[in-house]
Parts: C-alpha cells; structure tokens; sequence
C-alpha cells in the first residue's frame, strides 16, 4: 500500500502549532530552541496569521494565531486550547492524489484548487490518528516563498493585541 502512495509525497513540510498569541511563543520557538523567522503571512478573510521557524536539520514549526473570534482556529482554540493544530505534507499531484485516497476510503475536507500556488486538501483528526493532515501542492520553491511570504517579525505581529 505505501508504495501506491509514495510517489505523490515530496516531503513533510512543518508542524502548525495554534497559540492564543504568536509574540507569547517566541519566547521559546525562537530564544530557547533556536528557531530562525523564515516565512509568515496574515488571512484576514479565514481569521488567523502565522509565522514560521526553521530549526538545525531544516525542519519547521508554524505558529498559528486567531485575528479574530469566529474564525477557526479561535473556534479550535476554545476547544482544545493551544497545542499542535495539523502536520503539512507537501504533495505532488494533489488532486490526483485525493480521488485516490477518497477510493481508499479516507474522507477529504477542505479541498482548494483555485490557487496554482496553493492548493490543499485535509484529512481530518477522526481519520488522522487525532491530528489534522494537510496536503499542500505548490509549484514554488521556498527560496521563492520567501520572497513574497517573509515581513519582518515585527511587522507581522504589529497588530498580534488579543488574545482569543
């Protein structure tokens, strides 16, 4: 079976982490375990900003921040409190690989193919051993990423006040 599969999957890409508040994180992602600012952004129309860190070996945490109280990571917060959100996969052929994986009988929600930049697809916690799996498609590499993802830290979390 993993061979079936094996093909679409380019790499684990980051461990999303929600918070009430990604300055309140920095304190150990960044000063204590060494984490290196290396990418953000701010979804004012799904209510979250998020910023990630890259550590020794490459690896990625993304801390993930409600900018409002509707949306749902206020809505996942309020109910599990903070704690790992999902784990990212970057994938190849995205679609491909869902009709597949819905044929497996795994059940796909938050499907999204209206961005060539950006697609995903989620398997959600009652599939997923308890956590949420995000499958990602990009065509860019992160040396692009970087290029139109990375505002300064500080410009990022300018308007990081409440906590929800």
């Amino acid at each position: 079976m993993l061979d079936d599969f094996r093909e679409y999957i380019q790499k684990l890409d980051h461990t999303a982490i929600a918070v009430h508040r990604i300055r309140d994180a920095l304190l150990l992602y960044r000063d204590i375990l060494g984490g290196t600012y290396y990418l953000g952004g701010t979804e004012t129309g799904q209510g979250f900003r998020w910023a990630q860190f890259i550590f020794p070996g490459g690896n990625k945490i993304e801390l993930l921040e409600p900018t409002n109280d509707n949306g749902f990571l206020a809505h996942f917060l309020r109910k599990h409190g903070e704690g790992v959100h999902h784990i990212t996969f970057k994938v190849h052929r995205l679609e491909e690989l869902v009709v597949r994986l819905k044929e497996r009988g795994l059940r796909i929600v938050g499907e999204y193919y209206a961005d060539p930049l950006w697609k995903e697809a989620f398997i959600p916690p009652g599939q997923a051993h308890g956590t949420i799996i995000q499958l990602a498609e990009s065509p860019m590499p992160d040396s692009e990423a970087i290029k139109l993802w990375r505002p300064e830290l500080d410009e990022l979390l300018l308007n990081s006040s409440a906590a929800y």
